[in-house]
């Protein structure tokens, strides 16, 4: 009887860790933008090529408007981003187009934005420009 008891109590043991090694890997959870005063303004960080490619120093400028422009190692990008029920989601005017998603993380002094392109393979990771 003993050995049942001690195998139930490593099974419920190893089931938590799992449990919480799985909340632990889901990450932080994104803000929902309600406003576009919420991501207005100047970001920098990086933009990444490709899955785990190299990365360039990336900026944006995003209007009250939603329309935005983006720089990063000699390229230019124009585009809009658009909110619906407090999801994000952009599109490239020029050059080429292109869209995807935004997400953004509010925080004390740890605000950042996040672009997934949905086809073209390129994300980025920005904070606002003090």
């Amino acid at each position: 009887m003993m050995g049942t008891w001690s195998a139930n109590v490593a099974v419920r043991i190893a089931v938590l860790a799992m449990v919480l090694a799985g909340c632990a890997s889901i990450g932080p959870t994104s803000t929902p933008i309600t406003s576009m005063s919420q991501i207005e303004g100047t970001w920098r960080g990086t933009i990444t090529m490709g899955f785990n490619g190299p990365q360039e120093l990336y900026e944006i400028t995003i209007h009250p408007d939603g329309t935005y422009v983006a720089q990063w190692a000699g390229n230019w990008q124009w585009g809009k981003v658009t909110l619906s029920g407090g999801a994000a989601s952009f599109d490239v005017t020029a050059p080429g187009a292109s869209s995807g998603t935004v997400r953004y993380f509010a925080g004390p002094n740890r605000r950042t934005l996040m672009f997934n392109s949905t086809f073209d393979n390129w994300s980025t990771n920005v904070r606002p420009v003090s």
